[in-house]
C-alpha cells in the first residue's frame, strides 16, 4: 500500500511538471510585453508569486472578459485613465484590461452594490492578477481576474468576470454584514477576503486609489436605469443609441442637425431641418432608445423623433402653441416629461406609456411666468425642476416615483439663467446667473438645500453642466464677452476657480461621448462652435462644428 501510495504521489508530480512545461512552452506566442520570469506554482495559499508579478502580469495565456472583446471605448478609456494612476497599473493599463475592469464594475452595478465596492473588486483583481483573466492556475488551481481556487467555483465559473465577481462580493459581505465594508479601508476588506500571508497584507492598499479612479470613471460611464435630461437650449446635443452624439441648433429660419459620423468620432455637415424659427430645443430619450426633438418659439411648440434606435428622423408634428422656454426629462419608468413656460406660467405634458402618446397639456398653478426652466433627476429617479424668471426662482418636483408634482416652493431671487446637475452620490447641484456673477446652491441631503453661495463667475452669463468621466461636475458660462470654465476639483467635491475658456458668444450647451469626454458646443453670430476634452483635464481649442453652421444671435 505504501508503494502504491508513492507511486501514485511520484506520477502527480511527473504530470505537473509536465504541464508546467507545456505553459512555459505556450509563451512565446502569447505575450508581446516582456513577462515577468513565472516561478512554479506552489502548492498552498501562502505561495507569493501572482502577489509579485510585473503590471504587465505572467505570460500565461488568458480569456477574454467580455465575450465580445475590448471595445473602442475600452481603449479610449484606459488612454485617458492611464496618465492619472499612480501605483502597478501607471502605463500598462490598455483596452484588454480595461474591458476586464468594466465587466468587474457592471457586476457590482448589477448587484446593487456602489462604487465603494467596485472599489475594493478592481483593487483586489489589480494586485491578484494584474487585471488578467487567467485561463490557467498561476498559483496551485487560481484562474481568473481574482485568482480563486477550485473551491470558489468551476473553471467556467472562475473565468467568467460576472460569476467571479459575485462569488467574491458573496464572500464579501458575509465577513462585512449590514454593509460594514463600507466602514474599512478597501485595502483591508481585500486582504480579509483573499487571505493571503500576513507580510502580504499592505499590497491591497497601495492599488485602493488608482482602483477608486478606475471604478468611478467606469460607474459614470455605464448606463443607469435613470436617464438624466439633456440641458436645453438654443443649441442641444443628445447621444443617440449607437453612442454618436445628434446636435440640434436653432437658427433665424429653423432648426439644423449635425450628428457625429462615428461613435466618438467626427461630425457631418449641417443639415436643415425646418421647423420653428428662433427656437428654444430639448432633446430627450424615449424609453426604446430613440432621441426625441422639442422645439419651441413664440408662437408654435413642435417636435420630431428618430423612426428607430439611431435611425433617420420623421418630420415635424404641432406640440402645441407657442412660449418662452422648455425642458424635457425622463421618469424613472422611461416615460418622457416635458415642461414650457410662457407669459402666464409653466405648463406640462407627458407621455402615458414609456415611447407611447401624450396626454394633454397641464398648468402648475403658481409658476413663475416667462421662466428659464432646467430638469433633473433625484437619486431614486423623481424628476425636479426649477424655473427662474427675471424677479424670482421657483422649485417643483415629484412627491413620489412616477408621481404627481409638489406645490411650487421658493427657491430665490430673479437671475439670468439657470443649469443643474448632479453629484457623483446623487445629490443636485443647481447654478444660476444674474448681473453680478454666477450663484449655486445643492443638496445636504435628498430633502435639504444649502444656502445660495457666490461663485465670482462672469455677469449675465448663459450656463450649462456637464460631468466628466470620474464623476466631477463642470459647469460652463458664456457671455457676449467671455467664456468660462470650473469644475469640482474630486466627486461630490468643492469647485475650482473660474478659468477663461474662450471669448464670448450667445449660448453654450454640452453633452457627453460614448466615451465619456464631454463636448461643448458654443453659438454666435458667426455660426456654431465646439470643444472637447481629449483627456480628463486637457481641452481642444475652439472651431466651428465642421462647418459654421447656423447664426445664433
Amino acid at each position: 500500500m505504501a508503494r502504491r501510495n508513492l507511486r501514485r504521489m511520484l506520477s502527480r508530480l511527473a504530470l505537473a511538471v509536465g504541464v508546467w512545461v507545456s505553459i512555459i512552452g505556450l509563451t512565446a506566442s502569447i505575450a508581446s510585453a516582456t513577462p515577468s520570469p513565472v516561478p512554479p506554482p506552489g502548492n498552498d495559499r501562502s505561495g507569493v508569486s501572482r502577489y509579485f508579478s510585473g503590471p504587465q502580469g505572467f505570460a500565461i495565456p488568458t480569456v477574454p472578459c467580455d465575450p465580445a472583446g475590448p471595445s473602442a471605448t475600452d481603449g479610449i478609456m484606459a488612454d485617458q485613465l492611464d496618465p492619472q494612476l499612480h501605483a502597478k497599473m501607471a502605463g500598462y493599463l490598455d483596452a484588454y484590461k480595461m474591458s476586464c475592469a468594466r465587466m468587474v464594475v457592471q457586476a457590482v452595478k448589477d448587484r446593487g452594490l456602489n462604487q465603494r465596492a467596485a472599489a475594493i473588486a478592481i483593487a483586489t483583481i489589480i494586485v491578484e492578477s494584474s487585471m488578467n483573466n487567467y485561463a490557467q492556475a498561476v498559483d496551485y488551481t487560481s484562474l481568473g481576474l481574482f485568482q480563486q481556487q477550485e473551491w470558489w467555483g468551476s473553471r467556467e465559473e472562475r473565468l467568467n468576470p460576472a460569476h467571479a465577481t459575485n462569488t467574491f462580493l458573496d464572500h464579501m459581505e458575509q465577513q462585512y454584514p449590514n454593509g460594514s465594508w463600507n466602514n474599512e479601508e478597501v485595502g483591508e476588506v481585500c486582504w480579509h477576503i483573499q487571505q493571503p500571508r500576513e507580510d502580504l497584507r499592505g499590497l491591497y492598499a497601495l492599488q485602493a486609489d488608482d482602483a477608486t479612479i478606475i471604478a468611478n470613471a467606469l460607474w459614470s460611464g455605464m448606463s443607469n436605469k435613470t436617464k438624466h435630461p439633456y440641458a436645453s437650449g438654443r443649441v442641444v446635443s443628445g447621444r443617440s443609441a449607437d453612442g454618436r452624439l445628434e446636435s440640434f441648433a436653432a437658427g433665424a429660419d429653423g432648426v439644423y442637425h449635425a450628428w457625429q459620423t462615428e461613435v466618438n468620432g467626427g461630425w457631418s455637415a449641417w443639415r436643415f431641418e425646418g421647423g420653428p424659427r428662433n427656437a428654444q430645443l430639448a432633446v430627450a430619450v424615449n424609453a426604446d432608445g430613440r432621441l426625441e426633438l422639442f422645439a419651441l418659439s413664440d408662437s408654435t411648440l413642435d417636435h420630431m423623433w428618430q423612426t428607430g434606435p439611431s435611425a433617420g428622423w420623421s418630420g415635424w408634428a404641432n406640440f402645441g402653441t407657442g412660449g418662452y422656454r422648455l425642458a424635457a426629462g425622463n421618469n424613472a419608468d422611461g416615460r418622457i416629461e416635458v415642461f414650457a413656460s410662457n407669459s402666464t406660467g409653466v405648463f406640462h405634458r407627458w407621455q402615458t406609456a414609456p415611447s407611447g402618446g401624450w396626454d394633454q397639456w397641464k398648468g402648475v398653478a403658481g409658476a413663475p411666468t416667462n421662466a428659464r426652466l432646467a430638469m433633473e433627476n433625484a437619486p431614486d429617479g423623481r424628476l425636479e425642476v426649477f424655473a427662474l424668471s427675471d424677479s424670482t426662482f421657483g422649485h417643483l418636483w415629484q412627491t413620489e416615483v412616477n408621481g404627481d408634482w409638489s406645490a411650487w416652493d421658493k427657491f430665490g431671487d430673479g437671475g439670468h439663467d439657470v443649469a443643474v446637475s448632479y453629484n457623483q452620490d446623487g445629490r443636485l447641484e443647481v447654478f444660476a446667473s444674474n448681473s453680478r456673477g454666477v450663484f449655486h446652491r445643492w443638496q445636504t441631503s435628498p430633502s435639504a438645500w444649502s444656502e445660495w453661495t457666490g461663485t465670482d463667475g462672469i455677469v449675465n452669463a448663459e450656463l450649462t453642466t456637464s460631468r466628466s468621466v470620474d464623476g466631477r461636475v463642470e459647469v460652463f458660462a458664456i457671455n457676449a464677452d467671455a467664456a468660462g470654465h470650473a469644475w469640482q476639483t474630486s466627486p461630490n467635491a468643492p469647485y475650482s476657480a473660474w478659468e477663461n475658456f474662450g471669448g464670448g458668444g450667445t449660448e453654450i450647451g454640452a453633452s457627453n461621448n460614448a466615451d465619456g469626454r464631454i463636448e461643448l458646443f458654443g453659438t454666435s453670430h458667426a455660426g456654431v462652435y465646439h470643444r472637447w476634452q481629449t483627456g480628463f483635464a486637457t481641452w481642444s481649442e475652439w472651431v466651428h462644428l465642421n462647418d459654421a453652421g447656423p447664426a445664433i444671435n
